[in-house]
C-alpha cells in the first residue's frame, strides 16, 4: 500500500506543499535557520510549520545531532515522499506552461555517452521536427546516475544499461545495440606507436575513468582483477567527455569509452587508440522505462526515433 493510500482522508486535506517543501528543504540544508532562510520566513515560523506537520502525520521527522537535524528512520521514508511530490509537481507546472503556450509538453531524457556523437543529437532534431514547441530536458551520464532519476521521477525514460540486481525487478528494458569501448592514450604517450600493450604496462601510468559505480569503470576493474593486477590507484574519476579528452591529450593518462565518442579525434591523429581488447564486454544498452509504467505520447515518439536509427545504422 502507498504512503498516500494509508493515510486518513482528513491528515491529507491538513498536509499542505508547503510543509512538503518545508521537509525537503530542512532534510537539504540541515538546520531549521538555514531552512528559514531559504523559504524567506522567520525561524519561529518555520519551527512551528515543523511541529505542525509533525503533529499531522503523528511521527517524528527529524532529530537533533551535533551537526544539525538529520531525518528519524521514519522521517527518511517522508522526506522521500515530500521530494518525490515536490518533483512531480514542478514537471506538472512545466508540462502545463508549455502546453498553454500551445506547444506539446515536456519530456526529460537521460541518455549515456556512447549515444551522445549520432544517435541522441539524431533522434532529438527529428522529434523537435515533428513537435518543435515541445520542451526537452536532457541528461547525459553514466548509466547508474541516470536509473536514479528515472527512479525518481525525474527522467521518463533512459537510453542505458542496468547496474544493480534490483533494477531488474523495477524496469524494463528493451536492447538496443552494443559498444564497443577503445583504450586510448595522447599521440605522444611513451605507450603510443607499440604492437603490444599489456594491462601490466597501463597500470603504471594514471588514468582518467568514471566512477565505480558506471557499467565502463566496472568492465576496467574486472580486468585488471582477473588478470591478477592491483585496482588501479593512480587516477581521476569523472563523468564528463570533455575532461576526460583533456586529461589525455594534456596530462598524459589512460582512458577508455565508447568508440563513437573518439573515432574521429582518433582519425584525426589527436589521440591513439592502444592495441589492447578488453575481455569484458559491456551488456547492451537499450531503452530503459518504469515498469508496469507506460511511456507517455512524447517518450514514445522518441522510443520510435530512437529504434528507427538504430535500425538504419545496423
Amino acid at each position: 500500500m502507498s504512503f498516500v493510500a494509508s493515510l486518513p482522508r482528513q491528515t491529507l486535506v491538513r498536509l499542505r506543499i508547503r510543509h512538503l517543501l518545508l521537509i525537503a528543504t530542512v532534510a537539504r540544508v540541515g538546520t531549521l535557520h538555514r531552512a528559514a532562510e531559504e523559504m524567506n520566513i522567520t525561524q519561529p515560523a518555520v519551527s512551528k510549520m515543523l511541529q505542525d506537520v509533525e503533529d499531522i502525520l503523528a511521527v517524528r521527522i527529524f532529530e537533533r545531532r551535533p551537526r544539525g537535524l538529520v531525518p528519524t528512520e521514519i522521517g527518511a521514508f517522508v522526506v522521500a515522499y515530500a521530494e518525490q511530490l515536490l518533483v512531480d509537481q514542478e514537471r506538472f507546472l512545466r508540462g502545463l506552461s508549455n502546453l498553454k503556450r500551445g506547444g506539446y509538453g515536456a519530456l526529460s531524457i537521460g541518455a549515456i555517452m556512447a549515444t551522445a556523437p549520432d544517435i541522441l543529437p539524431a533522434a532529438i532534431a527529428e522529434l523537435k521536427r515533428r513537435r518543435p514547441l515541445m520542451t526537452i530536458r536532457l541528461s547525459t551520464t553514466t548509466s547508474d546516475e541516470l536509473l536514479r532519476g528515472l527512479e525518481k521521477n525525474e527522467i521518463d525514460l533512459v537510453i542505458g544499461r542496468l547496474t544493480e540486481a534490483r533494477h531488474h525487478a523495477i524496469f524494463d528494458v528493451e536492447p538496443l545495440s552494443n559498444e564497443n569501448l577503445w583504450v586510448f592514450a595522447a599521440f605522444d604517450h611513451p605507450l603510443a606507436g607499440r604492437p603490444e600493450v599489456s594491462l601490466a604496462k597501463m597500470e603504471a601510468y594514471p588514468w582518467v575513468l568514471q566512477q565505480q559505480t558506471s557499467p565502463m569503470r566496472q568492465v576496467i576493474d574486472r580486468s585488471f582483477a582477473q588478470a591478477g593486477l592491483p585496482s588501479l590507484n593512480n587516477l581521476v574519476e569523472t563523468t564528463s567527455i570533455f575532461a576526460t579528452l583533456q586529461l589525455v591529450r594534456r596530462a598524459g593518462m589512460i582512458s577508455v569509452l565508447p568508440h563513437t565518442i573518439i573515432a574521429e579525434a582518433v582519425d584525426r591523429g589527436e589521440i591513439i587508440q592502444l592495441p589492447f581488447i578488453l575481455d569484458n564486454p559491456l551488456e547492451p544498452y537499450g531503452i530503459i522505462r518504469r515498469r508496469g509504467e507506460p511511456l507517455s505520447g512524447n517518450a514514445e515518439d522518441f522510443a520510435e526515433i530512437v529504434r528507427g536509427f538504430i535500425k538504419a545504422r545496423a
